[in-house]
């Protein structure tokens, strides 16, 4: 008898020591999961910021590129130019299309960050809501599964994380407009 009762003891023992390790190991992998949710999360938070400062930086240039439109138009009424060669022979004009060539291809690159922020952050937020899906049934996930869960994000914060430190636009990407197009699709159009 004592024996059946240090048998069945012992089993006791390893089914509590199994399940013990089995809920270690799930409070590992939530403790890890719910890391990479704060990664993220602080990750967005910049993403976020980066988006609010080129989009103002946008408007920006935007309401300066206005500004230079109707100088161009008020200097083109008075001094009677029409045509892209007098429009270069005026120095104000060429000098005000200049200016516009460089802030749309500073408005173009801004564009293209705020895309590609915009999506950086769509797929962080889908990393986590997957996180929070695992989240709700961590008990029946495979460690592999986690894995390559968390390689996934650590894939793409290794992506935007270095992208925070830079800025919004890289004026070596820059790529200006010809005059003769900023005149005739700019200038000449009616506001």
């Amino acid at each position: 008898m004592k024996s059946l009762v240090s048998r069945r003891f012992c089993l006791v023992i390893v089914i509590l020591s199994i399940a013990g390790s089995a809920m270690a190991a799930g409070g590992l992998k939530t403790h890890t999961l719910q890391g990479k949710i704060n990664d993220i999360s602080m990750l967005r938070a910049k993403i976020i910021d980066k988006i609010d400062q080129a989009v103002e930086m946008r408007h920006y240039l935007a309401e300066r590129l206005d500004e230079l439109r109707v100088e161009i138009r008020s200097e083109q009424i008075t001094a009677g130019v029409y045509t892209h060669q007098a429009a270069l022979q005026n120095l104000r004009i060429r000098y005000n299309l200049t200016l516009i060539q460089s802030l749309q291809a500073y408005m173009s690159l801004i564009d293209e960050r705020v895309h590609y922020f915009q999506t950086g952050n769509a797929r962080l937020k889908f990393l986590i809501d997957q996180i929070h899906d695992d989240l709700a049934i961590i008990g029946i996930l495979e460690d592999m599964q986690i894995k390559n869960l968390i390689e996934r994000i650590d894939l793409v914060l290794n992506e935007f994380n270095p992208e925070m430190q830079k800025p919004v636009i890289n004026l070596a990407r820059i790529r200006l407009l010809p005059t003769e197009y900023v005149w005739e699709n700019i200038c000449l159009k009616e506001n």
